[in-house]
């Protein structure tokens, strides 16, 4: 019997590109509405003579009021120290220590270690050293001149810092008191047990940066450029720290953000 082949007939048909279309059209106006742009530059900024990262080398001194209508506002940050500048002069700065919160993607180990230029995080337990990706938070600390890490009071129901009138961080509070959460509008609060209601935790740079940018933006709402800031960074510092900057500043109602590099 002769073998007989059989012709499997072989049919093109056109791939519908029709719902990919559809997504794309719908997707692409998203992505355009909740997408977020910063102007990236480079940036002349003229500093003090006792700018650096090292501590000992920090803007301690207030500057003299300018009687210009250009806010001109400036947060500088450097490895270890902050410094908002403002009407051509600048604030006293404030001191950090650096931790990054890890997360092991093996076994779900969970700790904060303090952050060493140089030399890489390693597990707690097997030693090994962590990846970047595993890294799920970067934590700063106020600290003093001699790196000892501030405490000030947070409230313990929504973990928000707690100011004076006059906006600085307490450390202690008497029932009877008024004090103000770190909110925008600042929330006024009648402490009435003084245990419960707040603890103290280590001071975070990032809510005390947003206290005193919320304290510029009271006594100059009216300035010409009173919407915008430029975040001034040196190379060394993670662009993680600039986003939460980024973040703290348009809590504070300076969302004209710019992104400079400052010069070696």
């Amino acid at each position: 019997m002769a073998n007989r082949k059989i012709k499997k007939s072989m049919t093109s048909s056109d791939m519908d590109l029709k719902p990919f279309m559809n997504l794309m059209v719908v997707l692409i106006p998203m992505l355009l509405v909740s997408a977020e742009f910063a102007k990236v530059a480079v940036v002349d900024i003229k500093l003090p003579e006792a700018r650096g990262s090292q501590t000992k080398t920090a803007v301690k001194e207030q500057p003299q009021e300018d009687k210009s209508e250009k806010l001109l506002l400036t947060a500088i940050i450097t490895d270890s120290v902050v410094t908002l500048g403002a009407k051509g002069g600048f604030m006293p700065s404030m001191y950090y220590r650096e931790y990054h919160h890890y997360v092991a993607k093996d076994d779900n180990e969970d700790f904060t270690v303090e952050f060493e230029p140089g030399k890489p995080a390693k597990h707690p337990k097997t030693g090994r050293e962590m990846q970047i990706y595993e890294r799920y938070d970067i934590y700063l600390y106020a600290c003093d001149e001699n790196r000892n890490i501030l405490n000030r009071l947070y409230t313990t129901k929504y973990n928000e810092m707690v100011t004076n009138s006059a906006g600085e961080p307490l450390e202690t509070v008497n029932a009877g008191d008024t004090v103000y959460a770190l909110t925008n509008p600042r929330r006024m609060i009648v402490v009435n047990d003084p245990a419960t209601e707040f603890a103290k935790k280590p001071l975070s740079a990032y809510d005390e940066l947003q206290n005193r940018l919320m304290k510029v933006k009271e006594r100059y709402r009216d300035a010409e450029d009173g919407q915008d800031i430029i975040i001034a960074a040196e190379n060394q510092v993670m662009y993680d720290k600039i986003v939460q900057i980024m973040d703290k500043a348009r809590a504070s109602e300076f969302p004209n953000i710019s992104i400079a590099k400052l010069r070696g």
